[in-house]
């Protein structure tokens, strides 16, 4: 029984923990929204703007964080953490909307595509990370298997020299 009341309160924090990163992305998102109402009043899109896609990227990351910690089974949602979390996700798509409408349309395009050329570099920078992880433990499986053929007919001839030596 004693054994059961650590598990709850780590459970109780993580919990507690998920709620507090939700509702951090909730209150982003609200002060997101009113600098997008500032900017749109006030006309003044590039300065204004940056900071918008600044808060809204940081948004989108800690969504995307939250669900990547639930589907690799690190967190289960409860009701109200699935509720807040939908309630931000189409927060987020409404903002984005927003802010494509009072961004001009050439800079709107030139953001997405350098947006996504860095994912690019970044996700082929890590797969090639990846594949020199994976050489790497090749080439030690490979000389480990020459050390141990190496032995093994040392010890053969050994083995052999001993017997006919005798």
């Amino acid at each position: 029984m004693t054994g059961s009341k650590p598990l709850r309160k780590q459970e109780s924090r993580e919990r507690d923990e998920m709620i507090a990163e939700i509702s951090a992305v909730v209150g982003v998102l609200k002060a997101l929204n009113d600098g997008i109402k500032t900017v749109k009043e006030s006309g003044d899109h590039l300065h204004g703007l940056t900071g918008l896609f600044s808060s809204l990227t940081e948004s989108k990351t800690a969504v995307e964080s939250i669900e990547e910690a639930t589907k690799a089974g690190d967190h289960v949602l409860t009701q109200e953490e699935a509720l807040e979390l939908a309630w931000a996700k189409d927060a987020i798509r409404q903002h984005e909307k927003e802010l494509k409408k009072i961004t001009p349309k050439h800079v709107w395009r030139d953001m997405l595509m350098i947006q996504n050329k860095s994912l690019l570099d970044h996700k082929h920078k890590l797969e090639k990370a990846r594949l020199a992880r994976l050489k790497k433990q090749r080439q030690i499986g490979d000389v480990a298997k020459n050390i141990g053929a190496t032995i093994a007919v040392l010890a053969i001839f050994a083995g052999s020299y001993y017997l006919l030596g005798m």
